[in-house]
């Protein structure tokens, strides 16, 4: 890769002429190695369709992109400076890791980066781009940011690289094995969208900043709202054939698709309103919450909450993942982090229980209990403490040993449905579970003109003006 390269690179993703570098002639000193002004970044500030942005790219053509100390400083001022004037942060990542040659010089300079980072946090977007290797103090840098795009053909991310590794453990692995992203978005999380090549990385960067503010002081932009059609897609499950009718067209971008795939989350237009999207998928794992799910939705509902984003809650699941692994594992403590995430929120949350809410993880599901600001429900949702057959058996154990054996199941049926119309519809109502019952042919329209309400009293009432 030229030296020139790198600047192709930034210049792709900002608008032609824009960018503005900073401290590009600084170098690094005292090590072994060659000097070049810039000491491998190069960062600066440049403008996205007319928005101030600030960006930063590792250049590989220098010390294989590594990290030394006047190059992460570098970075460190350019996260300053983005916080301060209030501007997203964009992160081209093509690095080694830390300077093998600096020493703990370098070291404690991605220390101090890492600690910018975490200040600039929930204050300005960081989005950050895996084009290549995002290693050590790289990798750390990133997942502290709000969003990493990863690159498929060429994108890692590692603490430890092969020979670490094989040092420590005797393991012979290549560095697609240990980070590939690909692999990463689906296992560990870690990622967020995964592109097929540097060019439509670029790409998903300038469409997620029209969905994003430039800062947690400002709103995010709106757009023309197009006539919604509900999508007849016979590959989709009912899920997300819900989440179309209401998200106005192609505009819904999802978080984490391949990761903890019980749970949906994402970005969209209702009515040009920009809404993060929380939804159980009960067509992955029943719908069931477990761990993994928790960390997905309470990441995604803190960055919403961050920007000013109203969330939209659809509930269908039979609660947190049951069993002894799970209890054992740390279902409880896991599942606080989505209470926690939910009852921080100062967003508009409106919540659409769709079909089953059962137990703890109907509360956790932005229920009326913990904050939601308005409740819809369809006419079959069920909120109940539990499963109904197993409240069944529980109530009615003693009626039921008194019953013949061939009469036990038509009796138990019975039961089960009794219980259900206590779950359902006008008695929700009834005990406030719901603000109203919606036909599905009601939902875009009632969901729309609600977000829209409290958003706008959310942005009149000066909500944004937090510390």
């Amino acid at each position: 890769m030229s030296s020139g390269s790198v600047f192709d690179r930034i210049n792709s993703l900002l608008d032609a002429g824009s960018f503005r570098p900073i401290l590009s002639g600084v170098e690094q000193h005292g090590a072994d190695m060659p000097h070049r002004p810039g000491d491998g970044v190069v960062a600066g500030f440049g403008k996205i369709g007319g928005r101030n942005v600030a960006v930063f790219a590792h250049d590989p053509a220098f010390a294989g992109g590594s990290l030394g100390e006047v190059g992460v400083r570098k970075i460190a001022k350019l996260y300053e400076l983005a916080a301060r004037f209030g501007y997203p942060i964009i992160g081209l990542a093509d690095s080694s890791g830390a300077r093998i040659q600096e020493g703990a010089r370098s070291l404690i300079a991605v220390g101090e980066l890492i600690k910018t980072a975490n200040k600039a946090h929930g204050k300005i977007p960081q989005i950050n781009v895996i084009i290549a290797g995002g290693v050590g103090g790289a990798a750390f840098t990133a997942a502290v940011g709000d969003v990493v795009i990863g690159v498929a053909k060429t994108g890692y991310m590692f603490l430890h690289g092969p020979r670490a590794v094989k040092h420590a453990t005797g393991q012979d692995v290549s560095i697609m094995e240990l980070g590939s992203v690909k692999t990463l978005a689906a296992s560990s999380g870690l990622i967020d969208f995964v592109t097929e090549d540097e060019a439509q990385a670029i790409s998903l960067v300038k469409k997620l900043l029209s969905y994003l503010p430039s800062n947690y002081l400002a709103t995010p932009p709106t757009s023309i709202a197009t006539e919604s059609t509900i999508k007849q897609d016979l590959e989709s499950t009912e899920t997300r054939r819900l989440i179309a009718e209401i998200i106005d067209p192609g505009t819904f971008l999802e978080f984490k698709a391949d990761y903890a795939r019980n749970l949906i989350t994402g970005l969209g237009r209702v009515d040009g309103l920009v809404v993060g999207v929380v939804a159980n998928e009960p067509n992955v794992f029943k719908g069931y919450i477990d761990g993994k799910a928790c960390v997905k939705l309470s990441r995604f509902v803190d960055f919403c909450n961050s920007f000013n984003i109203p969330v939209l809650t659809i509930v269908d699941t039979p609660g947190f993942e049951p069993g002894v692994a799970a209890e054992h594992g740390g279902i409880i403590r896991e599942g606080t982090w989505v209470y926690r995430s939910y009852l921080n929120a100062t967003v508009p949350k409106v919540t659409l229980i769709a079909g089953k809410a059962y137990g703890g993880a109907y509360i956790a599901m932005c229920s009326k209990g913990i904050g939601a600001d308005y409740v819809l429900a369809l006419p079959d949702a069920e909120v109940a403490v539990q499963p109904l057959e197993v409240s069944a058996e529980i109530l009615f154990r003693k009626e039921l040993e008194k019953l013949p054996d061939d009469q036990k199941a038509a009796a138990f049926a019975q039961y089960v449905e009794a219980l259900r119309t206590k779950s359902r519809g006008d008695a929700l109502l009834s005990i406030g579970v719901a603000d109203v019952i919606v036909k599905r042919e009601e939902v875009k329209k009632t969901v729309s003109s609600v977000l829209h309400s409290l958003y706008d009293g959310y942005v009149k009432n000066s909500s944004l003006n937090r510390s």
